[in-house]
């Protein structure tokens, strides 16, 4: 299903593919924040008039220019996945425009069609179909079926049973989460191995503690020695299943049963953990309602870590969205003078719906490659903003790790 959700620069290359073959190009737009059957009425008969249906589903930042700030109810990613689930659509792309002129441009369709609560003259967008050969066709609206009928019965249905008028209420909650296990493979038992007086999970939990804008700390753990040592300090655990091949899958366990608007995963094993990165990500994901996933970026500590497979690489588009992760050397310095080799700070956020619909995401062949699990994401279709910090992590992996973890906490009791 997730397959249908292209970004436009790999739909173009699949419609040129398309024309190629002979096949007929339908596209449609629109924001599809409240599904209903109407719409899938109206898909259905725009697919009839070819042999491929596109639909452009404007993002949650361009449908709240659109519609108000109370929109959208479902965020685009859950959009997409509705859109895509449906036997009638071929591909879902974004726009961020509030009109669709600029995907159309790139595609070029055969025929552009809207719903029938629309006349040709309405669309801003037809002069440009038009401009190129192609048709527009406006399908006959689905009577008793609309989106604005529905928002009128569920805000009467809310009124007339609380009394009061309909008002929307957003509700803001972070919730960290540190997936931590027994059975690392360098380093066996290391969120109990002692440093300076406390278990290193302890030292992370206490860290994270220090953030402004978390709400709530939880560990996510399958271990019962685990548990026993989180709730001796005063700590919040919740068990979850021993099979989870990686630390996201484990929060994403957890997630599903803890009340959060955003979820910030955080490495068991940085003892050495900096607060302030945490509200970065939170402020950012609070400021910024249409990112579904963040990450953190620092500059390199020392010129040997561009070429270290263990110092994972980030690349970033000008709006500070990520292109790329690698353990190579990215972007290869051939004019050094343009770009600077960033490091990936493994802190994640996500939106909670984000990250339950992304841990059911099958694994990509990049991220297989590389073993970096934030590359399913980006093959998925998916962006993730990167926030830029000072904040280099030390993370405890090896016995010298370990040591050189005691000397410093060490001295600074």
């Amino acid at each position: 299903m997730t397959t249908k959700i292209v970004r436009r620069s790999v739909l173009k290359q699949i419609v040129e593919e398309l024309r190629n073959a002979g096949k007929k190009i339908v596209f449609t737009n629109g924001c599809f924040d409240i599904l209903h059957v109407g719409h899938v009425r109206y898909l259905e008969e725009a697919r009839r008039l070819g042999d491929c249906l596109i639909v452009g589903l404007n993002t949650d930042s361009s449908v709240r220019e659109i519609k108000g700030p109370d929109r959208p109810l479902v965020p685009e990613f859950e959009r997409a996945e509705i859109l895509a689930a449906l036997e009638c659509v071929d591909y879902v792309t974004f726009f961020s425009e509030t009109t669709p002129i600029a995907v159309i441009s790139e595609i070029r369709p055969d025929i552009h069609v809207k719903g029938g609560d629309y006349t040709e003259e309405q669309l801003p967008e037809a002069e440009t179909v038009r401009a190129f050969g192609g048709k527009v066709v406006i399908v006959p609206e689905v009577m008793g079926k609309s989106t604005t009928n529905l928002i009128e019965k569920v805000k009467s249905t809310a009124k007339d049973s609380a009394g009061l008028e309909y008002r929307p209420r957003a509700e803001w909650r972070v919730v960290g989460i540190i997936p931590a296990r027994l059975a690392a493979t360098r380093l066996p038992g290391k969120p109990l191995l002692d440093i300076a007086g406390k278990p290193m999970i302890q030292w992370v939990y206490e860290r994270a503690s220090r953030a402004n804008l978390l709400h709530e700390i939880w560990v996510a753990t399958p271990d019962e020695e685990i548990r026993q040592c989180v709730e001796s300090f005063g700590g919040n655990v919740v068990m979850t299943s021993e099979k989870h091949r990686t630390g996201t899958d484990r929060v994403a366990e957890a997630a599903s049963g803890i009340r959060a608007t955003v979820v910030i995963n955080i490495q068991g094993d940085e003892p050495l953990l900096e607060p302030g990165a945490i509200d970065a990500l939170a402020s950012l994901m609070r400021d910024n309602l249409d990112v579904p996933m963040a990450s953190l970026m620092c500059p390199l500590c020392a010129p040997e870590e561009a070429e270290d497979p263990a110092v994972v690489k980030v690349v970033t588009d000008r709006d500070g969205f990520a292109l790329y992760f690698s353990r190579s050397w990215i972007p290869f310095p051939r004019h050094p003078d343009y770009s600077t080799v960033r490091k990936h700070v493994g802190i994640y956020a996500y939106r909670r719906d984000f990250l339950l619909t992304f841990a059911n995401l099958a694994p990509t062949p990049l991220e297989c490659t590389e073993s970096l699990e934030q590359l399913r994401a980006l093959e998925h279709g998916y962006r993730i903003k990167m926030v830029e910090t000072n904040f280099s992590p030390m993370s405890v992996d090896t016995p010298e790790d370990l040591e050189k973890a005691r000397q410093i906490l060490g001295g600074a009791r």
